[in-house]
Parts: structure tokens; C-alpha cells; sequence
């Protein structure tokens, strides 16, 4: 068996057909009668694909999932540049009332004047000096500068003493613990006031020394000076100090007013403090002795206090 192309419809079909089956089937189609063909076992139409649907729902698919994973991680940004973001939405204006101005800490009414039934804002204070110390302060810093005394007397308003203070960086500040009692001036100078016992507190800054100045003036309504330790002596007679407090190895030297003789010191424990014969007192040892300067048969007394 042989096969031959047909020269109408360029089907092959079988040698044992007399005619193309495929074109007698084509008109029988167009016709509308039954499938005739003139012989042989039939041939056959090469099968003809049909188009699939598979192929375009796929890319939509795969189209809408690429759109979905572009929103989730771009969509602020497009959002944003089409103008559909926050930024879009107008600012919700103020509601509230505005609230009216400030006079001179008090709140006024919208013209500007003082509203007398506002309450008064309290005043903001001052601004510190810069030093930002006090004598609570600096009383507060460590020990560390060395004082020429850190103990002493005055006996009359308006007597001063000058401390000396050694060590730290050389810049210091001077605190009084109650300017009433004594003053103290950048100097070191202590000024009696009235009558009371203070401490002045010296800083640099980093580290503090400490003096106790005890004011000792008449007490209201005297005149004089009440006598230090006086034994036997009818006259004004005055030493500087009727008690003090040295550190071991500290000197001060204490003075008698008043009397043109001769005078002798001593102390009644050389251990913890000396006195020479110009009235130097220097510290030993830690205790307390008391000095006594006499002459004509009278004497005044201080006690001393020795500290490490």
C-alpha cells in the first residue's frame, strides 16, 4: 500500500481510495449529508492543536502575585509619590483657646492687660553667681588646705585677725557661717561683729580648711571686757587668746595687754604644748594643757587644745 498527497488539500491519504477522502468529507460537511468516502480503511486528518487556557490564567497569576509582593514591600513609597500618604491628609487645626498673655507673671485677658483674678506665677530666681559654693557647700569638700590657725578669740567689735591658708591651687573663697558673728573678707580677714561662736570654711575649690572664731565682747550693757582668768590683778589686762586649738607642731603666739613688767609663761603639760618666753605657743602632741602668762602677782590663763 502506497500513500499519495492530495493536490486540493495536501492531505496524504491511502493509494487504495479512489478520490481524497478528506475533501469528500469536507463537502459532505458543507453539504449537511453523511461522510462518504470511495473506499479503502480511511485516512486520517492530521490532529489539530487547540489553543489552552492553562497558559494566560498562569500569567495573570504570576502578574497579580509580582503587583501583591510590590505593595508589601513599596507600597509607603508609591503611596507617598502619588501623593496618597500622610503628607496628604490636611493638619487637623487647633480647637482650643488660646491662651491669653503673661503681665509681669500674671496671666492678663486677650487685650494685653493684667487679669486681677488670675492666680500669680511665681517668679523664676536668679540665676546662681557662677561659683555655685556657700558655706554649706564648701564646708561639705574634703579637708586638705592648711590654715595658720584653726582656733582663736576676739574680744572687742570690730577686732580682726588675718588667717593664712596654704596648699591647693591657690585661688580660694572665704565663708563665714554667720556673717552676724564674724565677717570674713577674699582676704582671709576676720572681722568680730557680736558676740558668738563661728566657724570660717576657706575652699579652692576641690578641698576646704576650717577655722572656729569664738567672739567674746561684753555682753549688752557693759563696757568692758570681762577679765580672761585673772588672779589677783585689779587692772584692764587682756590676752588675745582664752582658748585656742593647734594642730601638732602649729605655733601662735599669744599677747597680754596692759602690762609693762615683766612676764613668765608656762604651761602645765609641756607634752602636748610649749610656750616660750615671747608667749609662742606650739603644738606636741595631741591633749589639752592650759598656759598661764604672770607678772606682779597676777596671772591670766588659756587653755589649749592640741589636735593631730
Amino acid at each position: 500500500m502506497a500513500m499519495k498527497r492530495c493536490p486540493v488539500c495536501g492531505e496524504k491519504y491511502s493509494d487504495t481510495y479512489k478520490d481524497c477522502p478528506f475533501c469528500e468529507e469536507e463537502a459532505a460537511l458543507r453539504e449537511g449529508g453523511p461522510i462518504r468516502r470511495s473506499g479503502g480503511r480511511g485516512g486520517k486528518r492530521a490532529a489539530q492543536r487547540r489553543p489552552s487556557l492553562l497558559s494566560p490564567v498562569l500569567i495573570l497569576l504570576i502578574l497579580l502575585m509580582l503587583a501583591l509582593l510590590a505593595y508589601l514591600l513599596f507600597g509607603d513609597q508609591i503611596a507617598d509619590k502619588l501623593g496618597l500618604g500622610e503628607s496628604a491628609v490636611p493638619p487637623v487645626m487647633d480647637q482650643t483657646e488660646p491662651k491669653p498673655p503673661v503681665v509681669d507673671g500674671v496671666p492678663g485677658t486677650e487685650d494685653g492687660t493684667e487679669d486681677p483674678d488670675a492666680p500669680t506665677v511665681p517668679d523664676t530666681p536668679d540665676e546662681p553667681d557662677g561659683t555655685g559654693l556657700d558655706y554649706a557647700a564648701a564646708s561639705q569638700l574634703p579637708a586638705g588646705l592648711t590654715l595658720s590657725t584653726t582656733d582663736f578669740s576676739l574680744f572687742q567689735v570690730g577686732e580682726t585677725h588675718t588667717i593664712t591658708v596654704s596648699g591647693g591651687s591657690g585661688s580660694y573663697q572665704w565663708f563665714s557661717q554667720d556673717e552676724g558673728v564674724a565677717s570674713v573678707d577674699e582676704s582671709g580677714k576676720v572681722t568680730a561683729v557680736s558676740k558668738g561662736d563661728i566657724s570660717i570654711v576657706v575652699t579652692d575649690g576641690e578641698k576646704q580648711g576650717t577655722c572656729i572664731v569664738r567672739v567674746k565682747v561684753p555682753a549688752a550693757g557693759t563696757t568692758t571686757a570681762p577679765a580672761v582668768s585673772d588672779n589677783g590683778s585689779g587692772g584692764s589686762h587682756t590676752l588675745n587668746r582664752e582658748d585656742m586649738t593647734l594642730s601638732v607642731g602649729e605655733k601662735f603666739q599669744l599677747k597680754l595687754s596692759g602690762v609693762t613688767t615683766a612676764l613668765t609663761w608656762s604651761t602645765t603639760d609641756a607634752g602636748v604644748a610649749s610656750v616660750a618666753g615671747d608667749g609662742t605657743v606650739t603644738g606636741v602632741a595631741p591633749g589639752k594643757t592650759t598656759i598661764t602668762v604672770s607678772w606682779d602677782g597676777a596671772s591670766k590663763s588659756c587653755t589649749v587644745y592640741v589636735k593631730r
